[in-house]
């Protein structure tokens, strides 16, 4: 019976450690390719993922985490949309940021293409994309929320 414990363990450990973990990078790649002031911003960003799509979303997600919490240069988003104490921030308002990101953040992205195809290394896709985002109806959203104080940050 010890036999078949230890033969089990081994057999989980195993199938375990073989499988396949894709790390990606934490990096802050956005630069601003063109902004209409207060109204939109199109930036460029790089995303990391197993996949296009995963690294897609990744590029789109890192596109807004930088206007919410770290700012643009340069821009009229060059302070953060929300703050820069982002980990207190998201645990402030956790239904909000988990609604955003699994799909909300769509709703104020005018467009999305490719800046380069897609490139694989090392089992990690990577995708260059310039994301158009309408910064106006996204603050008004985080003022409707609570999330930013209305007439300001």
């Amino acid at each position: 019976m010890f036999k078949n414990y230890i033969g089990l363990l081994f057999i989980i450990l195993l199938s375990t450690s073989c499988s396949k973990k894709v790390y990606t990078p934490l990096t802050a790649e956005v630069n601003v390719v063109n902004e209409d002031k207060h109204k939109t911003i199109e930036l460029r960003s790089i995303g990391y993922g197993k996949n296009k799509q995963t690294a897609l979303y990744d590029s789109e997600k890192k596109a807004f985490e930088i206007l919410f919490f770290r700012g643009v240069p340069n821009t009229s988003v060059e302070t953060p949309l929300i703050g820069p104490n982002e980990s207190e921030l998201m645990a402030k308002h956790p239904q909000y940021f988990d609604s955003f990101f699994k799909g909300k953040y769509r709703s104020f992205i005018m467009s999305t293409y490719e800046a380069a195809p897609p490139q694989k290394k090392k089992g990690i896709t990577s995708v260059v994309s310039d994301i158009k985002i309408n910064i106006l109806s996204l603050k008004k959203d985080l003022e409707d929320k609570g999330i930013i104080r209305k007439f300001g940050f």
